[in-house]
């Protein structure tokens, strides 16, 4: 017959795929039908025809029955099939079930199986939930899982605390865990919130870790390793330039608070204080109040304030305030600094030839 010969012709279309790799992950359950009602001989159930099914995201549920119906004893589950259901964004726990219900002791829920729900973008958590009730202990929470759920854009937060709530114990907070949050730019600073929030005893505490979340996120974050681990926290002169230059005053006064006695305010850190910009003259006040003998002005500190083209201004008129003389033997030595004493309350400098900055002072008596 014509149409035997036709379907014995092993073709593919263009991209590859056969005749039934595009029934199941495009086509209706009706072509479907069709194909498989053909001799078993001409239709090969392939591993990438099943990968196909499983990904389908319209009628992946539909699909998948309708192979394991018909020809349920060629149809292998790898675990690039379970991957791929996995990561099913729109019918990923329908398909899941199905194979745990109808194939469940060929389904091998490994990392990467995890990982793959983790990546699933709109019913991640929903997948994760639901391996968790089937498969329990048996769902590998691993570094690795915990990381690509820290670095995961869309369902971070929802799916670590799902972790957290069911799998605690084997959520370990490392390191590189801390990387990952530091590189979700969308949702990591909610899952570091968490993390330390749920878990901060459990947070690996390094000097590397606090420099990530010192650098990364905001001082909710640096306020919680703070609370958590305030006594744990390695205050290096590095921590304590980035501390200065990025944050406000309440995280340097609880560094202050907690740690003062271990908090060295060097020239270098006065430096970044006062190229701090958006809290340079706040910071600046509390390291004068507070540690003001080791408050050191010099020109490193000037230039950059003179450079902090937010808060400058202010850091500037601090430091003449409080600093006059030290401030003015600076600029008097020139270098890539102009300056002149308008009146007694009336400063003006320049950096680098760029324009006339004007600072006001308190008239000295």
């Amino acid at each position: 017959m014509v149409g035997r010969e036709v379907i014995t012709i092993q073709c593919v279309n263009r991209q590859g795929r056969s005749p039934l790799q595009v029934a199941v992950r495009n086509g209706s359950c009706a072509s479907l039908a069709r194909l498989l009602e053909q001799d078993r001989q001409y239709i090969e159930i392939t591993a990438e025809a099943v990968k196909e099914a499983a990904w389908n995201y319209h009628n992946g549920k539909e699909v998948m029955t309708l192979l394991l119906d018909r020809r349920g004893e060629d149809v292998r589950i790898t675990e690039e099939v379970v991957k791929a259901a996995a990561m099913n964004f729109r019918s990923g726990k329908e398909v899941m079930t199905l194979l745990l219900d109808r194939r469940g002791e060929d389904v091998q829920i490994t990392e990467e199986v995890v990982k793959a729900a983790v990546r699933n973008y709109r019913s991640g958590k929903e997948v994760m939930a639901l391996l968790l009730d089937r498969r329990g202990e048996d769902v590998p929470i691993t570094e690795e899982v915990v990381k690509e759920t820290a670095r995961d854009y869309h369902n971070g937060k929802e799916v670590m605390t799902l972790l957290l709530d069911r799998r605690g114990a084997d959520v370990q907070i490392t390191k590189e865990v801390v990387e990952a949050a530091a590189g979700n730019e969308r949702s990591g600073m909610e899952v570091m919130a968490l993390l330390l929030d749920r878990r901060g005893a459990d947070v690996q505490i390094t000097e590397d870790v606090v420099k990530i979340i010192a650098r990364r996120f905001d001082h909710k974050v640096m306020t919680l390793l703070l609370d958590r681990r305030g006594t744990d926290v390695q205050i290096t002169e590095d921590v304590m330039k980035i501390i200065a230059r990025r944050f406000d005053q309440k995280v340097m006064t609880l560094l202050l608070d907690w740690r003062g006695a271990d908090i060295q305010i060097t020239k270098e850190v006065v430096e970044a204080a006062a190229g701090n910009e958006g809290n340079g003259k706040e910071v600046m006040t509390l390291l004068l109040d507070r540690r003001g003998e080791y408050v050191q002005v010099t020109k490193e500190v000037v230039e950059a304030a003179a450079m902090n083209y937010r808060s400058g201004k202010e850091v500037m008129a601090l430091l003449f305030n409080q600093r006059e003389e030290e401030v003015v033997k600076i600029l008097a030595l020139g270098n890539n600094m102009n300056f002149g004493k308008v009146s007694p309350t009336l400063f003006r400098v320049s950096f680098s030839g760029v324009g006339w900055i004007y600072y006001r002072s308190r008239a000295r008596v």
